[in-house]
């Protein structure tokens, strides 16, 4: 882990913005003389994925952030040394500070506004927003997850800038349950704010706001005068987010000058930039983990979560496609050995698991299957009690990294007898995190999925709801992410246990079972562990690590050299 976590006991919690911009990101080291920060100018980014939604309330891809980190604020933010600091707050209650009480099993949070904060529609935000954005989550059948929100009974807002929330339990991730807050004077009247348009120019208070979002082309984000810092930053009058078909052809544009940054490179993609005088990648150990979900329901639409998967509810079969996952060899080869062999969904930071899957064993994975009753068939495929191993295997199009290691499994999984169908698809339908946009993780209309995720600080926000059995998503709940349709009551258990107390040793275990059982449960391969990878013209500057937040997160400090 990098630099030092703030401990969630309820003794010592102590959270201070030493260092910070006031309600702003953490402070930038002096620029030298020779290199001050010049204003103006349009810094263009190339997406390789474009954003199905940028409602918070909707929003499930990690481009989605990379816009929305312009745009929209928090009440609190993390810094890389993985500390809490106050964003549109006064202060990050603490149970040192006053800000957070516990009573018996609940627990009372106390936000303090800054004054003076404005929408960029030069609306004032108060605490009836606080509210709202709690309300939102609660009542739209369609948001992507309830997770935080669900905990709280009720919110009290005695004056405009005081927000006093009520938690069922406690609930120790509360710092950043409200990271993203939306504007109740502009969508209480929406009948359904996913047909506003909200939905593609959602309001905030940060740095910038989206004047434009043109389908498969660009959104351009303007200066906003009504931001808090404003008008010291930010530096730059525009920003425009290109959308390209590949990351190839954004390699080329950053390559050609036709764009200043491109967002999330691999290693092996950065290594050829590294050659090329004028370009820097910006490199950082960031929590994103490489996986292949498996789903142990009936691979339909709207599955029953009861069902099983006539293949891969056979927990051999899962075991076995383990067994046959050259994990290390995918790095040699495509990332010039530079990752590291996934194990968890929580790489690093304070309650990182490090509990290693089974290595690679083509023997081992054919024994299992042959003890399991699975036999091969003429054409070498396998079958047992009528159902063919045939399995659907669907990622992110546009995506050549993750088309390879496709290509490496399907030849790797048909030696042990098992077939492989690949069945791509658009980031802006695999990745929306919405059933009416055809998640087919969402649906349950998959058997292998690969993509990638990265935790905040605090794990809850990753292990309740992509693990827990309450988080299995279903046509009359789409909220959840429990994409592999595990119910283990022992793994409920363990999670919950985790998120009903301040100490921050036991939450460490309780983690630590949960994520084992998972283990054992061979629901996931963990493939690796990814850097954070993107690349910028030297010309841009500005740009700070933040291994808990997206590449944007300072966007406010950049600036373009003359």
């Amino acid at each position: 882990m990098r630099g030092s976590f703030i401990a969630l006991a309820v003794a010592t919690l102590v959270v201070t913005a030493c260092g910070q911009t006031p309600g702003g990101s953490a402070a930038s080291n002096p620029p030298s003389a020779s290199d001050m920060p010049v204003r103006g100018g349009t810094a263009v980014i190339a997406i390789w994925q474009e954003p199905s939604t940028l409602a918070p309330v909707y929003a499930n891809q990690t481009v989605s952030d990379i816009v929305n980190y312009g745009v929209l604020e928090g009440l609190a933010e993390t810094t890389n040394a993985g500390e809490y600091v106050p964003t549109l707050a006064k202060s990050v209650p603490t149970v040192a500070n006053g800000g957070v009480t516990v009573t018996g099993d609940k627990m009372d949070v106390k936000w303090e506004l800054q004054s003076g904060l404005k929408w960029s529609d030069g609306q004032p935000v108060t605490s009836a927003d606080v509210k709202y954005t709690w309300e939102i989550y609660l009542k739209d059948p369609k948001v992507n997850t309830r997770t935080g929100f669900d905990q709280i009974a009720s919110i009290d807002t005695p004056n405009d800038t005081t927000a006093v929330v009520h938690y069922k339990t406690i609930y120790a991730p509360y710092p950043l349950n409200f990271y993203q807050l939306m504007p109740k004077h502009l969508l209480e009247n929406e009948a359904d704010i996913s047909k506003s348009d909200y939905n593609r120019k959602p309001m905030g208070t940060g740095p910038f706001k989206i004047t434009d979002f043109k389908a498969g082309d660009s959104i351009t984000l303007e200066k906003n005068s009504n931001y808090r810092l404003a008008p010291e930053k930010p530096y730059l009058d525009k920003v425009i987010f290109r959308s390209v078909p590949s990351v190839e052809v954004a390699m080329a544009q950053l390559k050609a000058g036709e764009a200043n940054a491109v967002w999330n490179l691999t290693a092996a993609q950065s290594v050829d930039l590294d050659k090329i005088t004028g370009l820097v990648n910006q490199v950082v150990p960031g929590p994103s983990v490489e996986r292949i979900e498996m789903n142990t329901a009936q691979n339909k639409e709207f599955t029953d979560p009861n069902s099983v998967n006539p293949v891969l509810g056979d927990i051999e079969m899962r075991r076995a496609l383990l067994y046959a996952t050259p994990k290390q060899q995918i790095i040699d080869k495509l990332f010039f050995g530079k990752a590291q062999v996934g194990s968890s969904p929580v790489s690093q930071g304070w309650a990182a698991f490090k509990g290693p899957q089974e290595g690679y064993d083509p023997r081992k994975a054919n024994d299992t299957l042959d003890k399991a009753g699975w036999v091969k068939g003429p054409d070498g495929i396998r079958a047992k009690n009528g159902a063919r191993a045939s399995l659907s295997y669907t990622t992110t199009t546009g995506d050549a990294t993750r088309e390879k290691v496709q290509q490496v499994l399907l030849d790797e999984w048909k030696a042990i007898g098992v077939e492989v169908k690949i069945q791509n698809q658009p980031s802006s339908v695999l990745l929306s995190g919405s059933c009416t946009s055809k998640d087919p993780r969402k649906l349950g209309s998959f058997d292998l999925v690969q993509f990638s995720s990265a935790p905040g600080i605090d794990p809850h926000s990753t292990v309740l709801p992509r693990y827990h059995s309450k988080n299995i998503p279903t046509q009359a709940n789409c909220a959840g992410q429990n994409y592999t349709r595990i119910k283990n009551p022992e793994i409920d258990a363990a999670i919950d246990a985790a998120g009903a107390t301040l100490d921050q040793e036991k939450r460490k275990q309780s983690y630590a079972t949960a994520l084992k059982l998972l283990n054992d449960a061979y629901v996931i391969i963990w493939l690796y562990d990814r850097a954070d990878i993107d690349a910028r013209q030297d010309a841009l500057k500005g740009w700070e690590p933040n291994a808990w937040q997206r590449f944007t997160w300072n966007i406010e400090s950049w600036w373009l050299k003359k």
